[in-house]
């Protein structure tokens, strides 16, 4: 952990003495997000296109591929499991450097999974049970989050978002609320 620390802020170190000089940094971006790799185990990618130096507009995908998930689920120690999301956003920079800088973004999320909810059958007899059922779920999301981007060597991004969204139609069966966490490695062009 202390090693990644001091990676971090030698990294901000090396971007901020490069803070004055112009670059062209090219319009498009391909990242991939390690925190949700190792953290959640998703396989999550972006593509993020910059109309200016202010706004950029984007869309992520997060696929789950944790097995311990799976089988937490399976086992009903969790209620819900996502299977994936498609992220659209729109970020702008709170900042006037363009290798350095914080952002806010809005984005929305469609996002798919299952559930399990407990529920009373009858059988032939009349007898009534209990039974866990499992189902799939779809929902539409909106939120918001908050980062910090910088880049190394001109064309290497690194990108740590926080941020979290509502699903609108939450009946039970999806999660209330979704995050969005990450730390994206990325590449520019």
């Amino acid at each position: 952990m202390k090693k990644l620390t001091f990676l971090f802020l030698f990294s901000i170190c090396v971007v901020s003495a490069q803070d004055n000089q112009s670059f062209d940094l090219g319009k498009n971006e391909l990242k991939f997000d390690v925190f949700s790799l190792v953290a959640f185990g998703k396989v999550h990618v972006s593509y993020e296109r910059f109309l200016s130096d202010d706004f950029s507009v984007g869309v992520s995908g997060n696929f789950n591929q944790n097995k311990t998930r799976e089988e937490d689920f399976e086992l009903g120690k969790n209620r819900t499991l996502e299977e994936y999301q498609i992220i659209p956003f729109v970020r702008y920079s709170l900042s006037k450097s363009q290798i350095r800088y914080y952002f806010i973004e809005v984005f929305v999320s469609a996002n798919q999974g299952k559930y399990r909810e407990l529920e009373r059958l009858v059988d032939e007899n009349n007898n009534g049970y209990y039974e866990a059922v499992q189902r799939d779920y779809s929902d539409f999301a909106i939120g918001g989050a908050i980062g910090h981007k910088f880049y190394i060597k001109e064309k290497l991004g690194i990108d740590i978002f926080v941020g979290m969204g509502k699903n609108l139609f939450s009946s039970g069966e999806s999660p209330d609320y979704i995050s969005r966490v990450g730390i994206n490695v990325g590449y520019r062009f």
